[in-house]
């Protein structure tokens, strides 16, 4: 972001600033329609509350709020915005203050966002600068200030990064911030990526990363891939990948797959894949299984977990199979523990024994234990009968637990 412009000292005051004007009348406006409709009744209830917004000499801003009430009561969505757009011509920049402040007041906000957009990005369109030093004073609430400078930033984006530098914001994210990449995203995600660069880390950074991400997905995995080689601080881009994943493979499991295996970072490849099975398995299990098959050993390892977990669903005893195909590697338990968490709820005696495949004895111990355990509420002659089967292999602290107590002789 470069070197600041200073707000100016009064509204239109810089000769910057511009706007729009119509003399049309808004389009079937009906406030002044008589009856005793259910509609026209809430429309009077409405209008009696307003006037507590104005004091008696305010006329005329009372006079556009009862207007703005009117409109927002028309049921029907097209008619609705075609009455507010011609509202919103028909207001003086030195009007929107106070038309924003007390649609704010008057608690409209979060039934009529979208309409409340309209008006913010109005304002900005004409008076950018006048309406980010009311806002800045004024607004609170994050979502506006985000609102309002992301529709200046998709626009002019430099604009919008002069005006902002080094406006603060209460709490841990700055939303100016985040509304300014927000906005370079819609039409440059990877001007948006360059302008994060220069953030230090943070909640701001790492929320404002976030807002770049549906501009990714819908440039398709091609474009994703490219974009994520660009983050170049390895836990960013390592959280960033495994958020894209996700998104990615909703829309198309078989192009995350094929992104997942041009990622050049091992780790951020090994976040993403575990993510992609996830979903992947659950879209086309054959197809998630032959994917990871052919990954690198690195990533394969990760990628199982997904296959493992929707394989072990559908079929314990051909998942503890594959599991097996894929080797003897100690990366593979993570898909173990997927697997022996699905398989011990439907299939405990095939989940038990594969429980032996683990690498580590404390992990061994730990799943025989959970496994019996929930086995031995159901069914308990069966997970003890196979406990003593298998008494040489268990350890003798599961087998203890699993047997049946001996009565105390009196």
């Amino acid at each position: 972001m470069v070197g600041r412009h200073g707000l100016p000292a009064s509204p239109g005051g810089d000769g910057v600033e511009t706007r729009s004007t119509s003399s049309e009348k808004p389009i079937g406006f009906r406030s002044g329609e008589s009856g005793g409709s259910p509609q026209q009744k809430k429309r009077s209830n409405r209008k009696t509350s307003l006037t507590t917004l104005t004091a008696p000499g305010e006329d005329e801003q009372n006079r556009r709020m009862i207007e703005l009430s009117d409109i927002l009561n028309t049921s029907n969505r097209i008619e609705r915005t075609r009455q507010m757009l011609s509202f919103i011509d028909q207001v003086d920049d030195g009007q929107m203050a106070e038309i924003i402040d007390g649609f704010r007041d008057a608690g409209w906000i979060d039934y009529n966002r979208g309409e409340y957009t309209m008006l913010i990005s109005a304002w900005m369109d004409r008076a950018p600068f006048t309406a980010i030093a009311h806002l800045d004073k004024n607004e609170s609430d994050g979502w506006t200030r985000k609102t309002a400078i992301s529709a200046w930033a998709a626009d002019n984006p430099e604009a919008a990064a002069n005006a902002i530098q080094g406006l603060e914001d209460e709490g841990k994210v700055n939303d100016w911030v985040v509304g300014l990449i927000e906005g370079i995203a819609r039409n440059d995600p990877e001007g948006a990526l360059r302008t994060l660069k220069s953030l230090p880390g943070g909640d701001t950074k790492l929320q404002a990363i976030r807002e770049i991400l549906p501009e990714v997905v819908i440039r398709g995995a091609d474009f994703a891939g490219d974009w994520i080689e660009q983050i170049d601080e390895p836990k960013l881009q390592r959280e960033t990948a495994k958020r894209l994943a996700h998104s990615l493979a909703r829309r198309d499991p078989e192009s995350a797959s094929d992104w997942i295996s041009k990622i050049s970072a091992v780790e951020t490849r090994r976040d993403a894949s575990e993510v992609v099975s996830e979903v992947y398995a659950q879209e086309d299990l054959d197809g998630a299984k032959l994917w990871a098959e052919n990954l690198p050993q690195d990533t394969m390892t990760e990628a199982a977990e997904g296959v493992a977990k929707y394989l072990a669903r559908k079929d314990p005893a051909e998942a503890a199979l594959w599991l097996q195909k894929l080797g003897n590697d100690p990366d593979l338990d993570g898909a173990r523990f997927r697997f022996l968490q699905e398989a011990g709820r439907s299939d405990p005696k095939t989940a038990l024994e594969n429980v032996s495949t683990l690498s580590q004895a404390k992990d061994q111990e730990r799943y025989y234990r959970d496994i019996l355990g929930r086995w031995r509420k159901q069914d308990q002659n069966a997970a003890v009968a196979w406990a003593v089967a298998n008494s040489e292999t268990l350890p003798p602290k599961v087998l203890k637990s699993v047997l049946p107590k001996e009565k105390k002789r009196k």
